[in-house]
Parts: structure tokens; C-alpha cells; sequence
């Protein structure tokens, strides 16, 4: 029943959590598209208050507020880094400087700019950095941070590098998890369109159809070798989460009661048996996911 129907009933009071909620030691990828809302997801639907978050967009803001301060610009980048930058992202870049823009003044609800942004980030190698910045010197097990990666997962190699590098610092396979963020496609080129940073539409089609990739392929196949947490799919559109509401039936803005989530994985198990979550997954993708992933879904 909780599998074919879930009512506001079922859904009072929930939340996902990890490793029995202890502070250290847990590790929980949570994937989705650009615009699914994952900030919303990590805020409302999981127990993240013991986490640290790593959030790609912070970084970036991060790399703005250096550049207001003096501390960095486009130029150093480039220079230090700009062997990591392909020649048609590098001609791109150096035509927004042209317009006059800086690092700090970069318009996020142009595409152009956050494209630009993106791919100073990934050039200068941020994401590996901090990362191994936060782990290091991190040798025992009871002390190892709660960690929360926020990614699109378009790549199965966004999880699978990670995890062989948590693996190696201590942390357990027992204690690594997976958690997708599922948004209807046309939900999420709306919240694309009227959120702070805009992601180019080319991109944000790329980052749906790869997480809907990764993740049916590693729950259907094999989930990577050192990852053995739990799984679990959010239904993350805006008619499947119940709000509270005040005494005049008013929603309370903020309020999360209830949301919709299929578990395909217990922690330290194995998947669930298929007959429980695989059909009414597949409908979830089906109706959420690109045209040009779902065309040819089996």
C-alpha cells in the first residue's frame, strides 16, 4: 500500500534519515537535475542538520565575493588555469570580459555568464580541492564529518571518484548513500527561468537526462563498488508535498507536513525486491523525465 497509494496520512511527520542520525561518518550523494530542487529537498524532505553541505553554487558565489573583494579575477584564473579550459569556453570567457564584465559582476540570470562561471570552477579544480582539504588529517573513523554532496550526478563517475576517495579516508560502505531527486522536466525548466542563476536550457536537458541515466542505471544494474547505504527516490513536483495549513486551510509557506519518496534500498541490504519499487519508479521517470530519455524506455 505504500508503494501503489500514499495519502497526506502516510506522509505526517516524514523524513529521511541516515546511519540511525549519528553525527559522523555518513555520507549522502543527493542527485538531481538543475532546477529539481534539491536545496528545497535537503532543507525539508532529509535530516541534513548534521551535515556539511557541498554545494558547487556556493563555490561560486564564494570565487564572486573574492573577486569584490580583490582577492581574484578572471585574468588569474586563466593564467594559472587556463590549459584546463577547452578553446571555445576560453573564447567565450574572454568575450564577456570584452562587454566589461568581471568575475564579481557576472549577471547569473544569463546563461552565458553562468556557463562562464561553471567552467572557471571546473578548471581551477575547486570541487577535488575542498574536499580533500575537509578530509585530510581525518584518520578516525568516529570522528569522520557527515557529509551531503549536492550534485547532478550527470556523470556515474561524480559518485563513483568520490566514493573511492571516502573509501580510502575510512569511511564505510554501509554508511554511503544515494538519494534522487525526481522533478518533472517542465517543472524544472520553470524553476530554471525564475530562480537567482539561470543554467543555459542546453545544459539543463544534459543534467536531467544524465542523473535519469545514473540513477535507473545504478538501481537497476549495480549501485558502485564501496556504496552500500540506502536509496531512496524523491518525487519532488509541487502536487506531491503537503504543506501544513493554518485554521482557514491557508498553506503555511514553509511548513512541510508530508512529501513523496519510494525507498529501493535499505541500508547494509540488499535492493528491495523489484516487484515493490521498480514499476512505479519507472512511471515516475516515464512521466518526469526528458522526451529523449523516456522514448525509448523497455
Amino acid at each position: 500500500m505504500i508503494f501503489e497509494e500514499i495519502t497526506e496520512e502516510i506522509l505526517n511527520e516524514k523524513l529521511i534519515t541516515y546511519g540511525n542520525r549519528k553525527p559522523y561518518g555518513q555520507i549522502v550523494f543527493v542527485a538531481g537535475g538543475a532546477g529539481s530542487g534539491k536545496g528545497f529537498a535537503i532543507k525539508n524532505f532529509l535530516d541534513s542538520s548534521s551535515f556539511k553541505v557541498r554545494d558547487v553554487d556556493e563555490m561560486k558565489k564564494q570565487l564572486q565575493d573574492l573577486n569584490r573583494m580583490g582577492k581574484l579575477s578572471i585574468d588569474v584564473i586563466i593564467k594559472k588555469y587556463g590549459r584546463n579550459i577547452k578553446p571555445k569556453d576560453l573564447d567565450l570567457i574572454k568575450k564577456i570580459q570584452k562587454e566589461g564584465y568581471k568575475l564579481g559582476e557576472l549577471n547569473l540570470k544569463n546563461p552565458d555568464h553562468v556557463y562562464a562561471l561553471h567552467t572557471l570552477v571546473d578548471a581551477m579544480g575547486i570541487k577535488d580541492k575542498s574536499l580533500t582539504t575537509l578530509l585530510s588529517g581525518k584518520s578516525n573513523p568516529d570522528t569522520l564529518p557527515n557529509i551531503l554532496f549536492d550534485i547532478t550526478a550527470k556523470k556515474v563517475t561524480s559518485i563513483t571518484d568520490v566514493v573511492t576517495q571516502l573509501r580510502k579516508v575510512g569511511y564505510k560502505a554501509d554508511n554511503i548513500h544515494l538519494t534522487w531527486v525526481l522533478t518533472s522536466y517542465v517543472t524544472a525548466m520553470v524553476n530554471n527561468r525564475n530562480r537567482d542563476r539561470m543554467v543555459p536550457e542546453d545544459i539543463l536537458l544534459q543534467t536531467h537526462a544524465g542523473a535519469a541515466n545514473t540513477v535507473w542505471g545504478l538501481v537497476t544494474k549495480a549501485l558502485p563498488k564501496g556504496m552500500n547505504g540506502r536509496v531512496d527516490v524523491i518525487l519532488n513536483n509541487p502536487e506531491n508535498t503537503v504543506f501544513y495549513t493554518d485554521s482557514e486551510g491557508r498553506t503555511i509557506k514553509g511548513k512541510v507536513k508530508g512529501f513523496l519518496s519510494l525507498p529501493v534500498k535499505k541500508a547494509k541490504g540488499g535492493i528491495f525486491s523489484e516487484k515493490l519499487w521498480k514499476d512505479k519508479l519507472f512511471g515516475w521517470v516515464k512521466d518526469n523525465a526528458p522526451d529523449e530519455i523516456t522514448a525509448n524506455m523497455e
